[in-house]
């Protein structure tokens, strides 16, 4: 009895593992955005870790676009390899607004003055701010909204450079 048993468990360790192992995503894939926020909407990724820094904001904008792409450092700002830390992105409907929340991000490279000029000729952001909760280790990244706008965020780990978060407002 105790063979059969032994023997059906190789036999469907056997037939499953193939399939498994498809499941498995490669770490050579391209980034799979999260699904587009319209009006309101929640997405969170990144993964847990020793502590990260926001290192830096760009804004780059395209016809139909505009791509902010957030920089994760390590605890010290130095390049952070494989995911960012874990966020938490919420799109808000009244107020306009997008809020990006960093667990494990007590550091900012950046002061908000320099954020709030990067960001100005931006067709949708009207403000910026950056609040650093010290006590949680939490860093948030609030964009007040021109207009109502859909957004699609990403992450794109650290293979050759640092961590990142992208944020697509459409």
């Amino acid at each position: 009895m105790k063979i059969n048993a032994t023997l059906c468990f190789l036999l469907a360790f056997a037939v499953l593992t193939p399939s498994l192992q498809a499941a498995i995503p490669s770490r050579t894939a391209a980034p799979v955005p999260q699904k587009i926020m319209i009006g309101q909407g929640a997405v969170a990724g990144g993964a847990a870790g020793k502590g990260f820094s926001l290192t830096n904001v760009t804004l780059a904008v395209t016809p139909g676009k505009e791509r902010l792409i957030l920089d994760i450092g390590d605890l010290q700002g130095a390049i952070n390899r494989g995911s960012p830390g874990y966020f938490h992105a919420e799109l808000q409907k009244k107020p306009r607004r997008l809020v990006v929340d960093f667990s494990q991000m007590p550091n900012v490279l950046m002061d908000e003055k320099s954020v709030q000029k990067r960001l100005q000729g931006s067709a949708a952001i009207a403000h910026s701010s950056i609040l650093i909760d010290p006590t949680d280790q939490t860093l948030s990244l609030v964009l007040d909204l021109k207009k109502d706008v859909k957004a699609e965020i990403f992450q794109v780990p650290g293979n050759k450079g640092t961590s990142r978060v992208v944020v697509d407002l459409l």
